[in-house]
């Protein structure tokens, strides 16, 4: 039975992008929908490795890997990048069939999702983000879901990283809370002043919760100052009645969630540096936090 002819006809009968390889992943077949899709007639790629031919160079190893997976089974869908005859990037979403048996098996890959790779989710500045993303390598920061003020946003571009599509840098952020401690818990909690905002005195504070293994959530939200202090000084009474601290204990846990050194909390209390140790042992004990960091966890 000729199933690359049958293959052929089914595919042609098919709306959606379909391409068939061989099982050392050369091109055998493209539909027309196809075809449109990468600008390629079939005749000039046929013969000719997908990773190689379709997919840009810098995605052309993990082409390789992922087509292999496919091949031996070990993979039903992917979510990958191509790239036109005119070197625009293609964002597909496969699902893959095994067709034959033995040397004449083939791969079937039938793309549920064909659209062109975006650089850009529109004006996020300003808004408060939840956000899906790939905690493992490779593929660290991509994002997989992203929420903008409650309306979920699609997205198009299988390779967006969180970096540079929420904060327009190449590299992650030095605070983020994905990186650094491997063996810190979740969640995990960062705070700084937000370049995003546009306007003065506004922080982002990030949580990172893990939810699946090499995926985590993230949920940013954009707090102005005032509310940030009134926040944290409601937050302070709140664990040091919790913990019965004493009125000296709670004036250096609020020194402390600011995130000062021993040194400038002793100047400011005016106690000396050993005696703000001391109490700070203390706040951690009754706190029930393993150190000053783990102390961000309590208060958000």
């Amino acid at each position: 039975m000729d199933w690359g002819a049958i293959a052929s006809v089914l595919a042609e009968r098919c709306e959606q992008p379909i391409a068939l390889l061989d099982n050392d992943g050369r091109i055998q077949l493209l539909n027309s929908a196809m075809e449109q899709v990468l600008k390629r007639t079939r005749f000039h790629v046929e013969g000719q490795p997908w990773a190689q031919v379709c997919t840009p160079t810098d995605h052309q190893d993990e082409a390789r890997r992922w087509i292999a997976e496919a091949l031996r089974g070990a993979l039903r869908s992917y979510e990958a990048v191509g790239v036109t005859s005119g070197a625009e990037r293609i964002s597909f979403r496969f699902e893959f069939s095994l067709v034959g048996r033995g040397p004449t098996q083939g791969l079937l890959m039938t793309a549920t999702h064909a659209a062109p790779a975006t650089t850009s989710f529109g004006p996020l500045a300003g808004q408060d983000l939840d956000y899906d993303v790939a905690s493992g390598e490779p593929g660290f920061g991509t994002l997989s879901r992203i929420v903008a003020s409650g309306e979920a946003i699609r997205i198009d571009r299988v390779d967006a990283r969180c970096f540079a599509v929420i904060h327009g840098t190449q590299q992650p952020c030095p605070d983020c809370p994905l990186v650094g401690d491997s063996e810190a818990p979740w969640p995990r909690i960062s705070v700084r002043h937000s370049p995003r905002s546009g306007t003065a005195g506004v922080f982002e504070v990030k949580t990172a919760e893990q939810i699946a293994q090499d995926v985590v959530r993230v949920r940013l939200r954009l707090l102005p100052e005032r509310t940030l202090e009134a926040i944290h000084a409601a937050k302070v009474d709140e664990l040091a009645a919790r913990a019965q601290l004493s009125p000296r204990e709670r004036e250096i846990l609020a020194h402390l969630l600011l995130g000062r050194h021993v040194e400038d909390i002793a100047k400011v209390v005016g106690i000396a540096a050993r005696t703000v140790k001391f109490h700070q042992t203390n706040v951690l004990e009754k706190l029930g936090a393993d150190s000053r960091a783990d102390l961000l966890r309590l208060l958000f």
